[in-house]
Order: structure tokens, then sequence, then C-alpha cells
């Protein structure tokens, strides 16, 4: 790795390969958010679907390409990297599918076709449907729309499709540093929420809008540590920013703070006013300042509410009435 914490996984990948995958993981130990360059044509689909999910697990993002160090830089102190662009096809692109961010540098390849046997049995021809499903069921928990399965089955195994970079971002397949915000409602007993996550370059983040029929409005947040544990934890000011940073309203006095564990948690009561001032916003998030000249903050910066409105608006109107 090198004085840079990335990883390069390059070549075809084998049968096997996710277990070497984990030893490796298990050695190295690299750390949350580290970047996993790959340089592959493919290989095994099985391996590839397992070295996905343990990259996804371990908070790592993904790009194409490969990082090496600079041999005509050997006398310095600290070598450079070298990276030289690469493609990313057939099975490698299910492992590219675990980053949590995912990146297309300039002059990346990036390749799809269905996924095939030579010279079917009846037994292969089973394996093949099984494998399919597998496929499927995988590319769905990435978070993958199912078009991304159709395109490739489109193409022969024999045969390969280079996607362009819009066509990419259109099948959520790359995210640049940020991805796209998901919402979901939850109830638990008799409290009922609906919760915007985000993943992004400063950290993964939820606000939740929560209505209970004992405690009223309350909202929460849900902020990746990233090491700032002392400063989300001691600085002074908390404010939930609303509409961009347009409005903020200072809970400072009122939130209550906990480490949960990579995440710091935020929570405050509302008034039915703030609540409907949430519920009908653009965006909304937190922000965590050591004062209120401070112009930089921790915490999310404000999410948008698109395609939220009905789920928000519909839990207070819940708790109005």
């Amino acid at each position: 790795m090198g004085g840079f914490f990335h990883i390069s996984a390059f070549g075809r990948i084998e049968e096997g390969d996710d277990e070497k995958f984990q030893g490796f993981l298990e050695r190295a130990a690299p750390p949350p958010r580290t970047s996993v360059y790959i340089n592959s044509g493919g290989g095994h689909v099985e391996a590839a679907m397992a070295i996905g999910r343990l990259i996804r697990k371990a908070w790592f993002s993904t790009s194409i390409g490969t990082y090496t160090l600079d041999p005509q830089q050997s006398d310095e102190l600290i070598i450079p990297r070298k990276f030289a662009s690469g493609k990313c096809i057939s099975a490698a692109t299910l492992m590219f599918l675990g980053g949590r961010l995912r990146y297309y540098p300039d002059g990346s390849e990036f390749g799809v076709h269905q996924f095939s046997f030579k010279n079917p049995t009846p037994e292969i021809i089973e394996r093949s449907q099984r494998l399919s499903a597998a496929i499927a069921a995988y590319i769905a928990e990435m978070g993958i729309p199912a078009a991304f399965l159709e395109l490739s089955a489109s193409t022969r195994g024999n045969q390969v499709t280079l996607l362009s970079e819009e066509q990419l971002k259109g099948l959520k397949v790359i995210t640049g540093g940020m991805t796209e915000t998901t919402w979901g409602v939850e109830v638990h007993q008799e409290a009922m929420w609906v919760r915007g996550e985000r993943d992004s370059l400063w950290g993964h983040g939820k606000v939740i809008l929560i209505y209970s029929k004992t405690d009223g409005f309350s909202f929460a947040a849900m902020v990746e540590t990233m090491g700032r544990d002392a400063e989300l934890i001691s600085f002074p000011l908390v404010e939930i920013v609303v509409n961009g940073e347009d409005i903020r309203i200072d809970i400072s006095n009122r939130c209550m703070r906990a480490p949960s564990g990579i995440y710091t948690m935020f929570m405050a009561s509302l008034s039915k006013n703030e609540a409907c001032l949430l519920a009908h916003s653009k965006s909304f998030g937190i922000g965590i300042r050591s004062s209120a000249q401070a112009e930089m903050f921790l915490g999310i910066a404000a999410v948008s509410t698109d395609g939220a409105e009905g789920k928000l608006q519909g839990l207070y109107k819940l708790g109005a009435t």
C-alpha cells in the first residue's frame, strides 16, 4: 500500500480469491474508506460477488485503474504513486459494485455481458439458472437497479458492451463522492419515523423525523464518527439546518448525544411547528460547530427530501391531528 491507504486488485479473478482477499484484510487491516482500485477482465463470478460483499462490509470505495510506486523516484523519502487507467469487465463489474462509493476515472473501461457457460449440459444449465438468480439478488443487495442486469443480459457472452460514464451514472453504478439519498418509513411499537440515508466522502449519515404517541415529534441523526468522537460530543453548538443552510434550529440545550458503534447519535424533541418545517422542507441535516462564528461544521449537510415529501408530510399529519 506504500504510504497511502489503497488496495490494487488486478488480473483475472480466480475461484478462491475471495478467501485470499479475506485473509489479506485480516493481515493488513486496512481502515474503513480505503479505496480498492480494480483492473480486471473478469473471471470467477461467485468469487467476484464474495469479494464485493467483503468490500461493502469493510466500508471501502471502489475505482478503476491501478496505482503503483514510481520507480523513477525511488531515491526520495516518500515515493510518489503513479496511476494507470484500467478496465473493469465482466465479473469484475460485480466486485466493483461492492464499493460504498464508486468512481470512474478518465480513461476507464467498464464492460458487461451475459454470464454463461461453454458447451451447456443439463447440469450446467441448472447451475447457470442458479447463478443468474444469485447475481440478480446480489445486484439488488448492492442497491443497483435491475436495468443493469438487463443490459448485461442483452450482450452475448463472447462479446462486451462498454458503458459510458453517463450510462453508469443513470444506472447508479458510479456515485462519485456522494450517493443519492434513500428514504424509508419504519414503525416500532407506538413510534413511527421517516429516515433519510446518504453516504459521502465525509461519512455515512442518517437524518430521522420521528413521531411517538407518548413523546410527540423528535429529530434524530446518526453521524459517522470517522475519528472525530471528541469534537462531535464536545462542540457546544448543535443545529438542525433546513433548506440548505437558510434556516437553523438551535437544539444545543435539548440535544442528547451518545456514541453508537461507528456513529455518534443526536436526538432532540421538536415542537409541532418545527416538525412541520422539516416535513415541508426541501432538505434538512445537522451541523455541529465550535461556535456560532465558526464557518466549518461537522455533521450531515442538508439531505434532499426529493421523493420523500409524501412520507414526511404523512408522518406530520399523523402527529398533528
